[in-house]
């Protein structure tokens, strides 16, 4: 999965990966290789990166080119992740075993995302997101930044 929005922002902000490494709090070597995708970008630190470039986790993954800021108002964790996947599972009226299926894996391995036991790989994520039009935003917790208007 390619990364391309994510080193976009960096050099817009006149960054190099080792300043960004430095706000996610991890090696260089790692962050480079999460941008050029060798790697699974985890989804928590996308979030991170969202909130300092004032963006959102959908426009980073190439699935929107609608940059506006999200607000993510939780500090997301595994086991948030896969309550809200639950949630929209649910929703969407599909079992674990479709989820699975989509996801070339076996409906215990799916279940753990759900009970927040294994972290769901960013590009899993994104396939679920693709197939069945989940708001990856949504999953991360993630709530459009409304305009705010003072009078005096």
């Amino acid at each position: 999965m390619q990364f391309g929005k994510i080193r976009d922002l960096r050099e817009d902000h006149d960054l190099k990966q080792i300043d960004v490494a430095k706000i996610l709090g991890v090696k260089r070597t790692t962050y480079a290789m999460w941008e050029l995708g060798d790697v699974n970008f985890p989804i928590e630190k996308l979030v991170e990166l969202a909130r300092y470039f004032h963006t959102n986790v959908e426009y980073m993954l190439n699935l929107t080119s609608d940059k506006r800021e999200i607000i993510y108002e939780k500090d997301i964790s595994v086991e948030f992740i896969g309550n809200q996947l639950k949630r929209y599972r649910l929703k969407l009226k599909k079992t674990q075993r479709e989820f699975a299926k989509v996801l070339n894996i076996r409906q215990s391995s799916y279940s753990y995302y759900e009970d927040g036991k294994t972290r769901i790989p960013t590009n899993k994520l994104v396939l679920l997101a693709m197939t069945y039009h989940i708001p990856i935003n949504y999953i991360c917790g993630g709530k459009r930044k409304e305009n705010i208007s003072v009078t005096l």
